[in-house]
């Protein structure tokens, strides 16, 4: 026979026990109920096909309302709120970011009701990352512009400076080729583990979308059995081990002192150390050994020694100029700030 206080010990352990499973189960049914409440609300995509689906929101859920502790969303790309909406009755806070000021109104008109959101005008593409550093973000939901080098900086900075990253939600995977070949490559980096689709075609089933011709602007239907959305978990891995950031960006190259908005050449370095220009013809890159954020290019056709590369500290744009020599010959940019303007203004006159 078991010795009086240990018998009362044993039953005290697992009455404990048995009370934790049964709050946790409350939890996770009051969480998921208030979700659903949000979902219902919402359109579905085949009332509107760039939103989200019932069936991916509900499959957030489902995830997230799993978790003991859900604490701080970083969502990019608002679109008019459906999908904030949810998440704000999963999280207990969601930081939703847009560069369009006129879809902000509309989420921000649309969740009213949610106090537990802040809305912020942000171009990720400048901005710089540090202001969401310590704001202790346990989730992103990638879905702001989904061309590849956007969809790419958007997982790079999360990953880089969110320390307390644990999920990287990516939607519009089925259908958005740079949203795919990111994620392949953050997955094959180690960067995201355990990644499963949500929404349209999780289990590989086949689902119409509306896809549209560029060049045109014609829109048709395709289909795809690619999941709708993915859900990964961040890898045991260092951000640092990524491809620096710089890789595969494209920058326009201009002649100092400035004298028109005309690019003499457009840049370009990738993987592998290597780079091509559209004047110049390809050439290599290497790190400088000097600690600063520089680069040593060989590129015989613009000069027949090693050019210095110096960028500015978010690496938006450098100076070119002759190794060892203190005159910069070339200013670079990203593209995204040669046309971040224009972009700026067209939109304007929706609003």
């Amino acid at each position: 026979m078991l010795p009086t206080t240990l018998k009362d010990t044993l039953w005290f352990f697992s009455t404990y026990c048995l009370c934790q499973s049964y709050q946790a189960r409350d939890a996770f049914a009051e969480c998921l109920a208030s979700a659903e409440h949000e979902i219902n609300k919402a359109p579905d995509k085949s009332d509107m096909f760039v939103t989200t689906s019932r069936l991916y929101k509900w499959h957030l859920a489902r995830y997230f309302c799993k978790l003991p502790i859900r604490t701080v969303v970083l969502e990019l790309g608002v679109y008019h709120g459906h999908s904030t909406a949810v998440l704000a009755a999963i999280f207990q806070q969601v930081i939703a970011v847009d560069i369009n000021e006129a879809y902000l109104k509309i989420a921000a008109s649309n969740d009213r009701n949610h106090s537990n959101i802040a809305f912020l005008a942000v171009d990720l593409m400048a901005a710089g990352w540090q202001m969401f550093a310590s704001s202790g973000v346990q989730a992103v939901v990638v879905d702001a512009d989904h061309r590849y080098e956007y969809v790419r900086q958007d997982a790079y900075n999360a990953l880089s400076y969110l320390r307390e990253l644990e999920y990287v939600v990516f939607d519009d995977f089925g259908h958005e080729v740079g949203v795919q070949r990111t994620v392949r490559e953050l997955k094959r980096d180690g960067a995201l583990v355990d990644c499963r689709g949500i929404g349209n075609g999780w289990n590989g089933s086949w689902w119409e979308y509306q896809n549209w011709d560029e060049q045109t602007g014609q829109q048709f239907t395709s289909w795809t059995n690619e999941s709708e959305g993915i859900i990964c978990r961040r890898g045991n891995f260092s951000a640092s081990g990524l491809a620096p950031d710089f890789v595969d960006q494209r920058f326009y190259v201009y002649k100092q002192p400035l004298q028109h908005f005309c690019p003499t050449s457009i840049l370009r370095l990738l993987p592998g150390h290597r780079l091509v220009t559209s004047l110049w013809g390809d050439g290599t890159w290497r790190k400088a050994n000097d600690g600063r954020d520089a680069l040593l290019l060989e590129l015989q056709g613009l000069s027949d020694t090693p050019v210095e590369l110096l960028f500015n500290s978010p690496r938006s744009a450098f100076v070119l100029s002759q190794f060892g020599e203190a005159r910069t010959d070339w200013f670079g940019i990203r593209d995204h700030f040669v046309f971040e303007p224009f972009q700026r203004a067209t939109r304007q006159f929706d609003e």
